[in-house]
C-alpha cells in the first residue's frame, strides 16, 4: 500500500527485533501510567536523526538566501549599518535557533508499538498522544519518496477506518521496511 502521509524517522531501539522492550527501558523512556498491566512493549521508536536536517533546511536555506541578498543590496549603499559579518552572524543565529527547535521536536516524537495498541506521542509546547487498538486498525501504509529512500528513512501510516486520513503517522523513521512489516505482524496476531 502506497499512501502519502507525512515527515521523516529515527530509530531509538531497533524494530526489527522481534523481542520485546525490557519493563525497565520503556519505563526510563515512557511515563508509568502509559503502560498497562499487561501490555509488553514491543517496540519504541523515534523519527531518524534526518529529521533535525530535513525539516530544517528549506528555512536554512531562505535564510542564507536572504543574507546573501540583503549584503548585495546594503554594498550598494556605502553609509549602511548592515556588514557582511553581520549579515552572517544573523543567518547562523537564525539556523542554529531553527535546528534547535527541531531538536524539540525531534524529542518530542515517541513511537510505540505494544502487543495489544499503537501509540503516538508528539508536541512540544501542546503534548498529543494518539492511541490506537490494533484490532481496531483498518490499514497502514508505508510513504517512501525518493528523498527519503535516499537517507533510508520513511512514513508510516495508521488507520482504525476505512478514510483517506491517517490517525497516526510515525514521520521519518529509520529501518521504515522493518518498521512496516513489524506492525503488520503486530496486527494480523491480534486480528
Amino acid at each position: 500500500m502506497q499512501h502519502p502521509t507525512s515527515h521523516a524517522v529515527n530509530q531509538v531501539f531497533p524494530a526489527h527485533e522481534a523481542a520485546p522492550i525490557s519493563p525497565e527501558l520503556a519505563a526510563s523512556v515512557l511515563p508509568e501510567e502509559l503502560l498497562h498491566n499487561d501490555e509488553v512493549v514491543m517496540m519504541l521508536t523515534k523519527p531518524s536523526l534526518w529529521f533535525l536536517l530535513l525539516t530544517s533546511f528549506r528555512f536554512i536555506l531562505i535564510v542564507v538566501l536572504l543574507c546573501i541578498l540583503a549584503v548585495k543590496l546594503f554594498q550598494m549603499n556605502e553609509s549602511s549599518a548592515l556588514t557582511p559579518s553581520a549579515a552572517g552572524i544573523l543567518a547562523v543565529l537564525l539556523a542554529l535557533g531553527r535546528l534547535i527547535w527541531a531538536l524539540l521536536v525531534w524529542t518530542s516524537h515517541i513511537y510505540m508499538l505494544t502487543n495489544k495498541r499503537i501509540v503516538t506521542i508528539k508536541g512540544v509546547i501542546n503534548v498529543r498522544m494518539v492511541q490506537a487498538p490494533l484490532r481496531k486498525v483498518q490499514r497502514t501504509a508505508l510513504y517512501r519518496p525518493w528523498l527519503f529512500r535516499i537517507f533510508g528513512i520513511g512514513t508510516v501510516g495508521i488507520a482504525t477506518a476505512a478514510t483517506e486520513t491517517f490517525d497516526a503517522t510515525w514521520l521519518m523513521i529509520g529501518r521504515p521496511l522493518q518498521t512496516h512489516e513489524q506492525i503488520v505482524a503486530a496486527i494480523n496476531k491480534v486480528q
